[in-house]
């Protein structure tokens, strides 16, 4: 997510829920100067994403929690882009950077599976 300001994540976080029968709602976001964390709350019972982003460091996390567990995930914290897949979401397997709108994708297609 190269160089995103808050504001500019928050829209397109929004662009993509709006567009999407899985999200319930977005929860509002708290943004602490240039660090954004939100909550996507899903259709499902006890399922959300999470969001977070600092714009300083830009560290990005995204997980998709059910029943207070990630069960899949992507981020940038520790070695380059990795993500947590759903059949072992603390394993980290390379990826190339992820948006939130392609990250709301992936969840709403593995869900859509289920």
């Amino acid at each position: 997510m190269a160089s995103l300001t808050t504001s500019e994540l928050l829209h397109g976080l929004r662009q993509a829920c709006y567009g999407s029968s899985l999200v319930e709602c977005v929860e509002e976001p708290a943004i602490d100067f240039d660090v954004l964390k939100a909550r996507v709350h899903l259709t499902i019972p006890d399922t959300f994403i999470s969001v977070f982003y600092n714009v300083a460091t830009e560290k990005t996390a995204l997980a998709l929690v059910q029943e207070k567990r990630r069960t899949y995930g992507a981020d940038n914290a520790k070695m380059g882009w990795p993500e947590h897949p759903f059949n072992d979401p603390e394993q980290y397997q390379p990826c190339r950077p992820v948006l939130f709108d392609e990250f709301l994708t992936v969840v709403e297609n593995r869900l859509a599976a289920t």
